[in-house]
């Protein structure tokens, strides 16, 4: 089912089901009946299972029903949730998290075995489709791992691992009851109780008024897939409460304007074109490094982004813990073209597969392909489906676009880049890059692990897939009746967090 255009949204029963009600039977003066809330969305493509959904419309209903251990903050540093805490031993082989005092939506008690299952299941045999957070925690030893009460789990590790805190907060590191396998209507931890979810369109859950960190003053909660005209419209007319990830133009329609708060975060949102290093003709390094000085930044931030964002240098995690400053990588046709030479490389053309499943996605596409032209080089944007983009683009042709939202850099690479891991999108293998990375694990301290993760970042700026052309802003947009909404970069905690919201 195809996520809802501004017609279809507008029109349809979406908006009617969904109608605001304050106050009209919650327990407080600031709660908050139904609150709607619309994210891109991606049809069938979209899921509900936290061990291997990754769009930003599954991370919101994942953060609805779920609790991680730990999560990510504004920062991207690792904050208890689920644990009260967690601790190493000297070496860092051993890691001891202490739980909460915490029920799921069943009414049992969250215990160590919760845990164990969890990791069993993300480590497990091989899936049809891989778990997010099989590469992460893929040092995790299961067998040495215990409970040692039911809030207390002591988890093993084959290699040292001083920041194994970071995984435990990374994508797909939700935890599940043990003993589960039916994801179609689950069972969770977080301050929402599921309610119905059809992919493409809606997702609804109820407030839990036994949620470890206090029951939400939202008492039914929507979440609704929503073209982005369709979130501008729906936002300005007051059928929905919330709109995430607006256009650069449809965040100047709607600043100063009365009756909705506008947010825009920076360094929110991460534009890359992904070269497949396992064919060619990017199996070559000379060719990656000459694509990477056939990109004008500067020119596809200020059109293709609409000039909301800031360039990027083929490094991720601008302004976040471990971020290598480093020399800014140019538009220079005469060094692209000397690198092709030395390559061995004339004539060269390729594809780019692309959709229009973000902003400026197509329009970036076709840029890049007029800058290349100008460097003797042939582009042909192929158009895929948006419904299914993301996973077409893991294994369809050599050089595909993404975007991504900010993520710490040890889960970047851990998820990402780490031979064999599941979002592989360039295909990246390289032996010297995984034994930096065990290296940074086994270092105690940040000093030592911001040095390692320096070098790492330079090997990927010199020969890696990755060319992360803008950091861009994310704009979202809220009725003004409303306080406490989020604001905040993706992927952090208070990011698509709204049992906290409250009328007034």
């Amino acid at each position: 089912m195809r996520a809802l255009s501004r017609r279809g949204f507008l029109a349809g029963g979406v908006a009617a089901a969904g109608a605001l009600a304050v106050g009209c039977g919650g327990r407080f003066a600031g709660d908050v009946d139904t609150f709607t809330a619309a994210f891109q969305g991606s049809g069938a493509g979209e899921g509900i299972d936290p061990g291997v959904n990754t769009l930003f419309i599954d991370e919101a209903r994942m953060k609805a029903v779920y609790d991680g251990l730990f999560e990510i903050d504004g920062a991207m540093r690792p904050i208890p949730r689920l644990a009260a805490s967690g601790e190493p031993n000297a070496d860092g082989t051993r890691w001891r998290i202490v739980l909460r005092d915490a029920r799921w939506h069943d009414g049992k008690k969250v215990t160590s075995r919760d845990v164990l299952y969890t990791l069993s299941r993300v480590l497990g045999p091989p899936q049809r489709r891989p778990f997010i957070a099989a590469a992460t925690l893929d040092q995790v030893d299961l067998s040495q791992s215990r409970a040692v009460d039911d809030l207390t789990v002591e988890i093993a590790l084959r290699t040292p691992g001083f920041e194994f805190l970071q995984a435990l907060s990374a994508y797909g590191t939700k935890i599940v009851q043990d003993g589960a396998t039916d994801f179609s209507r689950p069972v969770g931890t977080g301050p929402f109780v599921f309610e119905s979810f059809d992919a493409g369109r809606e997702f609804s859950a109820t407030a839990y008024d036994h949620y470890w960190d206090g029951a939400p003053s939202v008492r039914r909660l929507r979440i609704v897939s929503a073209e982005p005209d369709a979130r501008l419209a729906a936002v300005q007319s007051g059928q929905i409460d919330f709109a995430d990830n607006l256009t650069p133009s449809a965040a100047r329609t709607l600043q100063g304007r009365q009756g909705v708060s506008l947010e825009s975060t920076p360094n929110s949102g991460i534009y890359f074109f992904a070269m497949k290093t396992d064919r060619p003709p990017f199996d070559n390094p000379d060719v990656r490094r000459a694509v990477m000085r056939m990109v004008d930044r500067a020119e596809l931030v200020k059109v293709a982004l609409e000039g909301q964002g800031d360039v990027g240098n083929d490094v991720f995690g601008k302004g976040y813990q471990y971020y290598a400053d480093l020399p800014q990588h140019d538009y220079n046709p005469d060094e692209a073209g000397r690198l092709l030479r030395k390559a061995g490389v004339r004539d060269l053309s390729f594809d780019l597969f692309t959709a229009p499943v973000a902003h400026g996605f197509v329009e970036a596409a076709r840029l890049f392909a007029e800058q290349a032209a100008r460097c003797g080089v042939r582009v042909n944007v192929v158009l895929g489906s948006k419904d299914s983009y993301y996973t077409d683009a893991l294994n369809t042709g050599p050089l595909t676009m993404g975007q991504s939202g900010p993520l710490s850099i040890p889960s970047h690479f851990a998820s990402r880049l780490l031979t064999g891991s599941p979002q592989n999108r360039t295909k990246w293998s390289d032996p010297e890059f995984d034994a930096l990375y065990a290296k940074a694990q086994a270092t105690p301290t940040e000093t030592g692990r911001a040095a390692v993760y320096r070098m790492m970042h330079e090997i990927l700026y010199d020969r890696g897939g990755f060319v992360f052309f803008g950091n861009t802003h994310w704009n979202s947009a809220t009725g003004a009746k409303f306080r406490d909404t989020p604001a905040a970069v993706p992927n952090s905690h208070d990011w698509a967090r709204f049992d906290k919201v409250v009328a007034g």
